[in-house]
């Protein structure tokens, strides 16, 4: 059970950092954008390349944390089910009380 606690930590705590950390390089992608944009026929995308990879790093760090838990596919499964939206809930909190 404390492994699988442990396991449910990784997202909870992650994530919420993962999207503060996403959000900031997505804004500074905007004033890029614009930037490239006046009297360019070029634009840039609308996703930094570096984010898409963060978020990959995040879900190869979760299966790495609980491969290392030795958790079943069941139970990893059901910690990334159930971490993933507590992340996003702690995240939405937290931007509330901004």
């Amino acid at each position: 059970m404390i492994r699988f606690l442990l396991c449910l930590l990784y997202p909870v705590l992650l994530i919420p950092l993962y999207l503060d950390w996403s959000r900031a390089q997505a804004e500074g992608q905007i004033d890029k954008m614009q930037q490239a944009v006046f009297n360019t026929p070029g634009s840039e995308a609308p996703l930094p390349p570096v984010v898409v990879v963060g978020g990959v790093g995040l879900l190869v760090g979760y299966g790495l944390w609980a491969r290392l838990l030795r958790l079943p596919g069941w139970a990893r499964f059901l910690g990334m089910l159930l971490g993933a939206p507590l992340g996003v809930a702690v995240f939405t909190y937290r931007q509330a009380a901004k």
